[in-house]
């Protein structure tokens, strides 16, 4: 019976997205009733689950399918889930520079950021949908459940919440630091009689992502997932080591936190990161992924296909190469194995080309969500700006000296050693989704147009860290829907 119970509550996916708020009301409405589902479940929970996957299979697969908003921007090739919102997340930033103006170039020339573009939408309607089918499960489930699988299941499920939560706020406004006060974005927790279509603080969201975070953080303990694809309790403290690395309130906490996460696993070689280290979820440091395969590709419409120059994809036979930006290029050391993976001012493809993502077995290249690596880095960060130089330069020491083999122990101290452990953030984690999220966080601007730039003209813009493009607006159809969001409401274009 136990099995059905579980069964049941995860065919809480269909239900719950197409019962949810207008501007999510999906199609699937139409195909089937929960009756016929529960019905379904309960006399053969094997047939059910070939029917819907549901949220434990379901909401982690949606992470990285093709048109996730169900038609309502159309079948988008810059629409695959999650690595298209990381690979938008860089080309925002000043570390990628795009060639031409192809799918993904919203991004890029910031003018996907508008109420009336597809790309606002995207974002939007990607972590809501996610949010609605993950409250689906922790609302069936008690806080205090005693059976072990119903108490994990909903530790995962309020953690997708508190990261989708995460990735929403910091699209749709400026920074935790900047002002808590600020308006953030719809939070819906009905299990604690949260349910608002308006705009709730960013300390409100905050507050939200954090207590789930904290539920998760206890209640995911002992849980042996089947797979990288799913969260364990270090996937967890991965994200929960992101957010507090966001909020700045408690560098101790969030040290612990990153600490946790990267127990037990252990750094790729530099010759395996210059070499096929982004395209396979065995890779010993991956520690939370999508593993792709024929049935799961989405071919052109993919990471690799728009990331890759050396594949068979838009990169590579459009031309839409994506190149690191020349000042950071110059800023690694030529004994750092890392800089081996671009080219130089003179490659035959684009200036500076990007080697590091490559998929050897066409469109079927895994997707990394959460690496070791970037644990190395939030610890060293947090110490560092705790005032714990000595041990922050160790854990930088223990990463990099593993990428270049003549670096040595830095004696920076403050400031100067967090500017180092960001530089080296950067670099390590160039394509995966943090720069332009980082720049926030850390009150740097855009700063694209610049002598010697590699950047391409419709993407020469400079703003301010805090300027209005740094924000998306909320999309339109939020707006016609919403009847608590308003243009009064909106971010300012």
């Amino acid at each position: 019976m136990k099995k059905n119970i579980i069964y049941i509550l995860t065919l809480g996916l269909v239900i719950a997205a197409c019962s949810s708020e207008d501007d999510l009301n999906h199609e699937a409405k139409s195909l089937v009733t929960e009756k016929q589902l529960l019905d379904l479940a309960d006399s053969s929970p094997e047939a059910a689950l070939t029917i819907n996957l549901g949220v434990e299979d379901g909401q982690y697969s949606f992470m990285r399918e093709y048109a996730t908003n169900f038609g309502d921007t159309g079948e988008r090739a810059d629409d695959y889930g999650q690595k298209s919102i990381d690979l938008g997340v860089d080309l925002l930033s000043n570390d990628v520079s795009m060639a031409i103006d192809h799918w993904m170039g919203n991004y890029y020339s910031y003018r996907g950021r508008t109420q009336d573009f597809s790309t606002t939408r995207i974002v939007w309607n990607f972590y809501y949908s996610i949010i609605m089918n993950v409250n689906s499960i922790i609302g069936k489930i008690a806080p205090d459940v005693a059976d072990e699988d119903l108490k994990h299941l909903r530790a995962r499920a309020m953690a997708i919440r508190a990261y989708s939560y995460f990735n929403l706020v910091r699209f749709y406004q400026h920074t935790y630091q900047k002002n808590p006060q600020a308006a953030g974005v719809p939070l819906y927790a009905p299990e604690q009689g949260i349910d608002s279509k308006g705009r709730g603080t960013v300390q409100q969201v905050y507050d939200l992502i954090l207590s789930d975070l904290d539920y998760a953080f206890t209640n995911v303990d002992g849980y042996s997932r089947p797979s990288k694809e799913k969260l364990n309790k270090q996937v967890v403290a991965g994200i929960y080591a992101r957010v507090l690395l966001e909020t700045g309130t408690d560098d101790a906490l969030c040290a612990q936190m990153a600490n946790v996460a990267k127990s037990g696993y252990s750094l790729m070689s530099a010759t395996e990161w210059v070499n096929g280290g982004f395209d396979n979820i065995g890779n010993s440091e991956w520690m939370w992924g999508a593993d792709i395969n024929s049935e799961s590709s989405t071919v052109y419409a993919s990471f690799f296909s728009h990331m890759a120059t050396s594949n068979a994809g838009y990169a590579g036979l459009i031309g839409a190469y994506k190149s690191i930006d020349v000042r950071l290029y110059n800023a690694i050391s030529d004994t750092d194995a890392r800089k081996q993976a671009f080219g130089d001012a003179d490659d035959t493809n684009a200036p500076y080309a990007n080697y590091k993502f490559y998929d050897a077995t066409f469109f079927e290249g895994d997707y990394v969500y959460m690496r070791a690596s970037e644990m190395y880095l939030i610890e060293a960060e947090a110490l560092a700006r705790s005032g714990n130089n000595v041990q922050a330069a160790e854990v930088l020491h223990d990463l990099v000296s593993n990428r270049d083999s003549a670096y040595t122990l830095s004696t920076k101290t403050g400031t100067a050693l967090v500017a180092e452990i960001q530089l080296h953030r950067r670099i390590e984690l160039w394509g995966e989704g943090f720069a332009w999220l980082d720049m926030k966080r850390n009150g740097k601007a855009l700063e694209r147009d610049y002598t010697g730039s590699n950047h391409t003209a419709y993407g020469k813009k400079n703003f301010a860290s805090d300027a209005n493009e740094m924000l998306f607006q909320i999309p339109e159809k939020e707006l016609d829907n919403n009847t608590e969001i308003n243009e009064v409401d909106q971010n300012p274009i």
